[in-house]
């Protein structure tokens, strides 16, 4: 549905509205001062390292960025607060203010919006560089501000989605990241695209429109519910699989000691898994396209994929989720006879929309401190394949000083890749003679979220879905249904747009599903009719 809607992106001013104010005094514990004082303390850093770093024609742009970002926060923040109030039926949400975490980030999530908006020189991830995030907690709050603010205009939204791909694929793997302390406190491997389906999910999934989310959700609930329930939930939720790769197999190597444990899975991490699978089930997908690979062979190459992740996580410190597939289709194609070149595979990659050709030709081989960051017996000889690393490990992100050494992604393969997967991969051989692993469920590739997109910064100008199952939404601007309104109504929209006269308000709508509201005409095409209310 497209219509136009009066007001502004922003409200006038720069602090918390009245309704925010009253919002806070009704908090057990007043948290306006604190707020303040991280916004200010937040800007203030960025504003001083700019002014240090960027050239003096950009300070004035970076101080509107600041100012810009402060109208985001406390708009998104009200926004949510009062919709975790409606939906708890509470007035005392003081937990939703008082986690510094998610409130830092989303604080530098609406800088990094304003940043891209007015074009300010700081490419991601330097933000968070200077304001001391880490990429694995920043991208959290990403979905909170798309759906908190639906009427982002399409360049945030590109960008912001972006971003989370950048998380997704590299940043959150840095050597330093939380993500490998979170994966050492769950005592387990990344958990499984299977474990992390629908049915497990579903507890954060509760809260996909409102604030609390991730293990500050997590907390939230454990204060309501007795922690017993909650332990009968995930018991009742997250059940390890047989038919999982490396399940039932002989060896060590390719069973780890944790295998037959339930797995104790937090619920960030589980939110990061499924959207770290949804990601690169796509790219596999668009790749198998380009390259004419069988869904047979995808479905083999998709198993060997997650096995790396899951039981040879230290694969991926300070690396690209990228590589870690083009390895999975060489090796798994090489296996089973197909004729497929290395060569072929990193040009099909390079092809790409938004593909990085560094990502072929800049790839970690080695440290000064990999010896370090694993645990006993995960050296790089196969011999253990579930090792976690420290977050001691050096991160080519937030630099330190070391030694490493680097090479393409063939040397990668020859010489790191294989010592850990051959042994796993020579199971889908035609000739093994052995039992081959069963294959790992592919993520479904399901519609997009709900969203109201703004189509124009200048103008209010929205586009959003049409749920045919509920009435239309009650608006005074000008609508138009694809697929069902008359086409007299879009040209009214586009004369509006070019000459900027109001047009007619009228709304005439039809719907999607028109086996309940289309009437067949004795030896004629379906007739059309219109729905009460909407005349």
């Amino acid at each position: 549905m497209a219509n136009e809607q009066q007001g502004n992106l922003g409200r006038p001013g720069f602090g918390p509205s009245d309704l925010l104010i009253s919002i806070f005094r009704d908090c057990s514990r007043d948290p306006s001062e604190a707020i303040e004082a991280r916004l200010r303390r937040m800007l203030h850093t960025f504003l001083q390292r700019n002014r240090e770093t960027a050239a003096s024609e950009t300070q004035e742009l970076a101080a509107k960025c600041c100012c810009e970002a402060k109208i985001w926060y406390y708009k998104i923040l009200e926004k949510d607060a009062s919709e975790e109030r409606k939906r708890l039926g509470v007035s005392d949400i003081s937990v939703l203010f008082e986690n510094d975490l998610i409130q830092s980030c989303l604080v530098a999530c609406c800088l990094e919006i304003t940043i891209s908006l007015n074009r300010l020189p700081c490419d991601f991830p330097l933000l968070l560089q200077i304001l001391k995030l880490a990429p694995y907690h920043f991208w959290r709050v990403i979905e909170l501000v798309l759906r908190a603010e639906e009427g982002l205009h399409r360049h945030v939204f590109r960008h912001l989605a972006q971003v989370e791909e950048k998380v997704l694929e590299s940043l959150a793997w840095t050597g330093d990241s939380p993500l490998w302390e979170e994966l050492r406190a769950n005592e387990g491997p990344l958990p499984t695209c299977q474990q992390v389906g629908n049915k497990t999910h579903k507890l954060t999934s509760v809260t996909c429109s409102g604030f609390l989310q991730g293990d500050q959700w997590w907390r939230f609930l454990s204060e309501v519910i007795p922690s017993a329930q909650l332990e009968d939930q995930m018991r009742t939720d997250v059940q390890p699989d047989a038919n999982l790769p490396g399940a039932g197999l002989s060896t060590d190597q390719q069973r780890p000691p944790s295998a037959d444990a339930r797995p104790r899975i937090s619920s960030p991490l589980h939110l990061f898994a499924r959207k770290v699978y949804s990601l690169m089930a796509r790219r596999l997908r668009e790749l198998c396209s380009t390259l004419r690979i069988s869904d047979e062979l995808r479905l083999k190459i998709w198993t060997c994929f997650e096995y790396s992740l899951v039981h040879c996580t230290d694969l991926m410190v300070d690396r690209h989720l990228d590589q870690l597939l083009m390895c999975a289709i060489y090796i798994i194609a090489k296996i089973t006879n197909e004729e497929i070149l290395f060569k072929h595979i990193m040009e099909c990659y390079n092809s790409q929309p938004l593909a990085n050709r560094s990502v072929c030709k800049n790839v970690l081989i080695s440290n000064r401190r990999d010896a370090e960051s694993l645990p006993p017996g995960n050296e790089n000889n196969g011999e253990d394949i579930n090792g976690i690393p420290t977050p001691n490990t050096p991160s080519s992100h937030y630099s330190r000083p070391c030694q490493e050494e680097r090479g393409n992604l063939i040397y990668f393969y020859n010489q790191i890749y294989t010592t850990k997967m051959e042994s796993f991969a020579k199971q889908f051989a035609p000739s093994s003679g052995a039992d081959t692993p069963p294959l790992s469920p592919y993520p479904r590739q399901g519609n997009a979220s709900p969203r109201r997109w703004r189509l124009s910064g200048s103008r209010s100008f929205f586009i959003s879905p049409y749920n045919t199952e509920t009435a239309p939404p009650s608006t005074s601007g000008l609508s138009y249904y694809f697929n069902s309104s008359p086409p007299e109504r879009l040209r009214e929209i586009n004369n509006m747009i070019r000459t900027g006269r109001p047009a007619s308000r009228g709304r005439y709508v039809l719907p999607l599903d028109r086996g309940e509201e289309e009437e067949e005409g004795e030896g004629g095409p379906p007739v059309k009719r219109l729905r009460s209310g909407d005349h």
